[in-house]
């Protein structure tokens, strides 16, 4: 080891202990990993929850989230599945029909021979409603076409995913693998790599209580106690005492990971989510500087970073109400289903599709009038337990006419139009802004991105909007600041390495939503791979302070995301002192980061440490072993699982997960590779050549594999 090397693990002790003390700072979530009121709870289902909660249990009876995924004997079937039923779009032919109330769809491609699918489950019921068929071995499909509940009519699912053009990819999206930890409550894969197969089971379908209310076994037990003897229950229990997640005590950040960990797209690590846990402990949310595939060139997000596809609660990171810990999904939304389309806790639709006054009140419970925000009409801790705000917004007289600059009961004074204008507007969906941004239609000019102004008065340009904001409210200085925002953004998309300054100092400003900062830090590191020209060797890495500074920074950003981002591309650069930085990381109090950190190392080859370092990076590896064994059906995970274990010097384990990976993709060079690696450190040259040499047949192009079958035959 180098002498620089070696002082840069000494820093590492010392920023270690440091940051484990700075850990143990951050705020504690009950039901986080291993929490005291996780404890053995199991789940019993909904019914269990009738007898203490008629009124709940009917309420949710009604809501959407029952509808999520449905067996075909309980569902409530939308589709027209009459006689002589055909769709033929996108190069596909659907063929729909229902026999002894049996339904089925037979699906071809370019005029290929039909397949024949059963229906086994519904899958939604609001908007569109899809159908599910299990195939033989276990995974359940979801069949590409879909029927649209409004318009009444069914429709191929490239005009609501973006799926790849040429309908001769019969891509097909599994149920079981892509949906799996949220359309039904407590599901498990159960994957069996022996056979192939799946064995998927749940305790029931669609949302029930205990996916939003964790598993309910200990607190039914305790309910219970305290039935037989209510002296001795408490007069205001806390969440531990129920051994539960109760919404309305937890706080805001907690309801919010609750909702999000659902309703957000995101890359899970570990399986098991309970509402109550840490998100970061289990998934990272989808970033703006996700990959962006070539079917969907738009991609999930706007260059400001609203979402432009579905209402993802990224969104709502990105205000100051999240971020100042006052908002959240429930200070607006109803858990158990409102009498109205959005489980609002008011109307806020007429009939003729118009925004009601009422509208108004789920922003006054906290607004008061403009410019002032303060608790009001007892919103609560998270909103969760709030009534909605003053509703004479229509008063000529009062500041918020002034505000908005339109009659009072016209649909231009209420607080949605403006503030919450249609930006997910693709494919058949429009949805509503949570950034409760005020217009900018700069960024109509710039990006296409819509605003309020321009979408209500459809005949003027942008432009005309801009100048009369400038003339009502004098931000044009604010607006300026989102356009150079989503410049720098936008460059970093592009691949632009000459922004790389700019995206690196937006990761560690604090002023942008979490959404923003984690983006930009996994900007940087693509960036700086870029820059370096060749993603497999740190060597050559812009390490300029102007670069390394934000990251390191970042590394300690209140939010997991950032930090995880952060930890990730500081992996790429070559400076002493991120060692130091990343090492930090293994005693980080999100899973997930905890995770990238021992990652990241391994980058660098750094396998063991001494000390309390030592012990803190063996249990993230095994920390980071977990997460890939979740992904049993997944070969490049299992590829990546070989490495570590190969890395740890675990070869029977090694050897277990490469082959593994061999059986889930035979096409992959990189676990022969890993094979032959092994082989040739047994001494085992033969072995080590065969290997090689399926690797180079698969991919003649593998970095140095020509070296290595040199090396192997030259030690034969």
């Amino acid at each position: 080891m180098t002498a620089p090397a070696r002082a840069a693990l000494a820093i590492a002790a010392v920023v270690f202990a440091t940051a484990f003390a700075y850990a143990q700072s951050y705020p504690s979530q009950p039901g986080g990993v291993g929490a005291p009121f996780q404890g053995d709870r199991t789940y019993v289902g909904s019914s269990a929850c009738q007898t203490c909660h008629p009124d709940e249990f009917t309420s949710w009876r009604r809501a959407l989230h029952l509808q999520m995924t449905k067996p075909i004997a309980e569902a409530r079937v939308e589709g027209d599945f009459s006689p002589g039923t055909h769709l033929e779009q996108n190069g596909r032919a659907y063929t729909m029909e229902v026999h002894d109330g049996r339904y089925a769809i037979a699906v071809s491609h370019e005029g290929r021979p039909a397949e024949k699918f059963q229906v086994d489950y519904t899958l939604g019921s609001h908007r569109f409603q899809g159908y599910l068929s299990k195939l033989p071995d276990g995974r359940i499909y979801v069949l590409p076409v879909f029927w649209h509940t409004e318009a009444k009519r069914w429709i191929d699912w490239k005009e609501i995913a973006p799926v790849p053009d040429h309908p001769t990819q019969d891509l097909r999206q599994i149920w079981n693998i892509t949906c799996v930890n949220c359309h039904a409550t407590n599901l498990a894969r159960n994957y069996n790599p022996a056979t192939r197969t799946y064995a998927t089971t749940w305790t029931e379908m669609g949302i029930g209580c205990e996916a939003c209310h964790g598993p309910a076994s200990a607190h039914v037990a305790v309910a219970t106690e305290w039935d037989k003897d209510p002296l001795h229950a408490p007069t205001r229990p806390t969440i531990e005492q129920l051994k539960i997640f109760a919404p309305l005590k937890a706080d805001a950040r907690q309801n919010f990971d609750a909702c999000g960990y659902c309703h957000g797209n995101k890359n899970n690590v570990f399986f098991g989510f309970s509402p109550g846990q840490r998100y970061e402990d289990y998934a990272l949310p989808f970033l703006i500087s996700q990959p962006i595939p070539e079917n969907d060139p738009q991609g999930e997000f706007w260059p400001d970073g609203r979402p432009s596809r579905f209402n993802r609660p990224q969104a709502l990171t990105l205000t100051g109400c999240f971020q100042r810990g006052e908002a959240t999904c429930t200070s607006c939304h109803t858990m158990h289903g409102a009498e109205n389309a959005h489980m609002l806790k008011v109307a806020v639709e007429t009939a003729d599709g118009k925004r009601t006054r009422e509208s108004d009140t789920l922003c006054t419970q906290c607004h008061v009038r403009p410019g002032v925000t303060e608790r009001a009409a007892g919103s609560g801790r998270s909103g969760g337990s709030g009534r909605p705000g003053r509703s004479d917004t229509t008063d000529s007289s009062n500041a918020w006419s002034a505000h908005t600059h339109h009659a009072p009961a016209s649909q231009g004074s209420r607080c949605v139009e403006c503030h919450m204008s249609d930006v997910n507007w693709r494919l058949f969906t429009r949805r509503r802004d949570h950034t409760f941004q005020a217009p900018v239609p700069e960024m109509t000019a710039r990006y296409g991105v819509p605003n309020a102004c321009t979408t209500c008065h459809e005949d003027k340009a942008p432009e005309w909007a801009a100048a009369i904001m400038d003339t009502w409210y004098r931000n044009g200085e604010r607006r300026k600041a989102i356009v150079v925002v989503s410049d720098t953004i936008y460059r970093a998309g592009a691949g632009d390495v000459k922004v790389l300054p700019e995206i690196a100092r937006l990761a560690a400003d604090r002023s942008h939503g979490s959404l923003i900062r984690a983006s930009a830090a996994e900007f940087s590191g693509q960036l700086i791979a870029k820059a370096r020209g060749d993603k497999q060797s740190p060597a050559n890495t812009p390490s300029a302070a102007d670069v390394v500074n934000p990251l390191i920074g970042a590394a300690s950003d209140p939010e997991p995301s950032v930090r995880a981002m952060a930890v990730q591309s500081l992996s790429a650069v070559v400076d002493d002192r991120t060692t130091a930085v990343i090492a930090a990381r293994l005693a980080d109090p999100a899973r997930v980061v905890r995770v990238r950190a021992a990652e990241a190392l391994l980058d660098r080859g750094i396998i063991r440490l001494d000390g309390a370092v030592g012990a803190a990076l063996g249990r993230a590896q095994d920390e980071w072993a977990e997460s890939l064994r979740t992904f049993n059906d997944d070969g490049r995970d299992q590829a990546v699982l070989g490495y570590l274990e190969m890395s740890r010097g675990r070869t029977p384990a090694a050897v277990d997960a490469l082959n593994a990976a061999i059986a889930l993709d035979p096409a992959a060079a990189r676990p022969h590779v890993y094979l032959g690696v092994i082989a040739a450190r047994a001494g085992k040259y033969d072995d080590a050549l065969k290997q090689f040499t399926t690797a180079r047949a698969l991919q003649p192009g593998y970095p140095n594999i020509d070296r290595l079958i040199d090396e192997a035959r030259s030690r034969k």
